[in-house]
């Protein structure tokens, strides 16, 4: 779940995905939860799934 707390972190793993596997992650997940871009402490941006 989002946090404003700048030392919260979540220890994982970013991967390059196409469209259609996007779109099939988007599919598998129930309405529980939600994608949302997230920036990332490299700097990077990243599509993570929260409670919703």
């Amino acid at each position: 779940m989002p946090s404003s707390n700048n030392d919260d972190a979540v220890t994982g793993k970013v991967f390059k995905i196409t469209s259609d596997e996007l779109a099939a992650a988007d599919a598998y997940e129930v309405s529980d939860y939600k994608r949302i871009e997230a920036r990332l402490r490299s700097g990077a941006k990243a599509w993570v799934y929260v409670k919703a």
